[in-house]
């Protein structure tokens, strides 16, 4: 067990939470967070290890709700690994998948910047698997964040795959959360929008569609279901990724 790795359950609850229980993301489709289509698509990118990041500007948006809820569909052969400044350099080994409590310059014990910064993402280069949030509710926000004030390399930035972003209306009551710009990138090439709030999914966007089918399919059954928690939704994905 690598240092920080933990029990999947206790890895997902240092991430810390407001209220009573984490939402998953049943909770967050039913909630307007996301909606079934974007949900399936989602899943059907991080079951496969697709690395992710969450971004808005307000405090309470959900960023990290939203980390937490999308991991429960990570790849159950690939262990959690909380990313731990002065601890990141050079690791290789078994696959994992390493969450950042948060991309930042604040002063805050955990969250990552600078040299801690630049050696995350280059865990991308070991074929790890990368999950976090930021402050940023834009593409460019983020890439100068990350490139230009830490001169994180393009092409680890790019193996972060997707990049989405969340809209708060604090006027609302209860206040509303949502999902409104998704990135993707395969490693390759530049980040291309590949959903909008307004415009809905690109039908441009790279996809498998039998897998978003069966993604689409598995949420469905488990929204008829009684299961919402985030530990009971993730055992109800990996009795599935057997199936699958």
């Amino acid at each position: 067990m690598k240092e920080g790795e933990k029990h999947e359950g206790d890895v997902l609850e240092q991430l810390g939470h407001r209220g009573e229980r984490p939402l998953s993301l049943l909770d967050q489709i039913e909630g307007g967070t996301f909606d079934l289509e974007l949900a399936s698509w989602l899943i059907s990118r991080v079951s496969r290890g697709d690395s992710f990041f969450i971004g808005a500007i307000p405090g309470s948006a959900g960023k990290t709700t939203t980390v937490r809820a999308l991991l429960g569909f990570a790849p159950g052969d690939v262990p959690y690994v909380i990313a731990l400044p002065n601890k990141l350099a050079g690791i290789d080994g078994q696959r994992c998948c390493f969450v950042s409590h948060e991309l930042s310059d604040h002063k805050v014990p955990n969250y990552l910047w600078g040299r801690d910064l630049r050696d995350y993402f280059a865990l991308s280069a070991h074929g790890h698997m990368l999950a976090a949030n930021m402050h940023a509710d834009e593409l460019d926000q983020v890439h100068e964040q990350i490139c230009g004030r830490n001169d994180v390399p393009e092409e680890h930035f790019r193996a972060v795959n997707i990049f989405a972003f969340i809209r708060v209306d604090k006027e609302a009551d209860p206040i509303e959360r949502v999902v409104d710009k998704v990135f993707y990138s395969d490693g390759t090439g530049p980040h291309k929008s590949i959903f909008t709030l307004e415009g809905g999914m690109s039908a441009n966007r790279p996809r498998d569609e039998e897998n978003e089918k069966r993604c689409r399919a598995f949420l469905e059954e488990s929204l008829s279901g009684s299961a919402r928690t985030v530990d009971e939704v993730r055992r109800l994905f990996l009795e599935w990724e057997k199936t699958a």
